[in-house]
């Protein structure tokens, strides 16, 4: 949330935008993206006068997956593929 300190969600939950979600989607601990993500999926035509957001814009985050669940970079070859 702009912080640029951790912030736990449950993926899918509606916590996070659409775009955020569908962007951390097969993200695996450790991985960082840069997500694009259209108004559609953002904030749409009304923006977000908390984050102080227009309407109508394309949003780009940065993001990283610091953990899933109990598992942390490194970890999730746990099963020894």
């Amino acid at each position: 949330r702009g912080t640029g300190l951790p912030y736990q969600m449950v993926l899918g939950s509606g916590d996070m935008l659409p775009g955020v979600d569908q962007g951390m989607y097969q993200m695996c601990p450790g991985e960082k993206r840069e997500i694009d993500i259209p108004k559609q999926l953002g904030y749409g035509d009304k923006g977000n006068k908390l984050f102080r957001i227009p309407g109508g814009v394309r949003l780009f985050w940065e993001v990283e997956l610091v953990a899933l669940n109990s598992l942390k970079e490194g970890d999730n070859n746990v099963l020894g593929d």
